[in-house]
């Protein structure tokens, strides 16, 4: 089960959005659709072969946009996301989250707070989703819905805007060796990736 962020936490991301906890999102008609891959490694994972997540952006309608990141395997590892920084985006506009339940077969994703703020080498983001511990928290798949409180979106594409470094969105990695990754195992290591915000198209303008 989903765990909410301490009072103090909650209210700090009052400026930014509130995490919120839903069930499975119902089956919206979707008006336009982006994948993005995550690609871009820090010092961290400059050994690992990437990519290292896909995100999915369906935009329901003008103000809300389902998103969905999803772990890759490459170079014989699966790419877990999880612990602090665990999903980031650079979200154009303010925002409201509402986090729907991931989990995987033997681990125990579970969310303590939206704290935006900078993801390693890669700049600032104004979501950063975090679980509550390391690798026996990992997920991959994590889901959420957003919904503007500002001017509406035009474009799946839109719902993002690079950072002041150029990029939009994050992840924190956590590699899992393959044919052999579990809760018991033990994570290879655990790094960052991003994607550069040119490589999947330009927002849409806000007015």
């Amino acid at each position: 089960m989903l765990r909410l962020a301490s009072t103090a936490v909650a209210t700090a991301l009052l400026a930014l959005g509130a995490l919120m906890v839903s069930g499975p999102a119902a089956n919206a008609v979707v008006l336009d659709s982006t994948d993005i891959t995550i690609d871009v490694p820090n010092a961290a994972l400059s050994a690992f072969t990437g990519p290292f997540a896909n995100l999915k952006i369906d935009l329901t309608s003008n103000t809300t946009a389902d998103v969905s990141f999803t772990s890759l395997t490459n170079g014989g590892y699966l790419y877990m996301m999880g612990d602090g920084g665990t999903a980031d985006l650079n979200v154009n506009g303010t925002y409201v989250l509402a986090v729907r339940e991931n989990s995987v077969a033997g681990f125990t994703p579970s969310y303590k707070s939206n704290t935006p703020g900078n993801l390693s080498s890669f700049g600032n983001f104004n979501l950063s989703l975090n679980t509550n511990g390391g690798f026996g928290e990992a997920a991959t798949t994590i889901s959420f819905t957003l919904t503007d409180t500002g001017a509406p979106w035009a474009t799946a594409a839109g719902v993002l805007t690079p950072n002041d470094d150029g990029y939009s969105a994050g992840v924190h990695v956590i590699a899992c060796a393959e044919p052999d990754c579990s809760a018991t195992a033990q994570a290879a290591l655990s790094g960052f990736a991003a994607k550069n915000f040119p490589a999947h198209g330009v927002a849409a303008t806000r007015r």
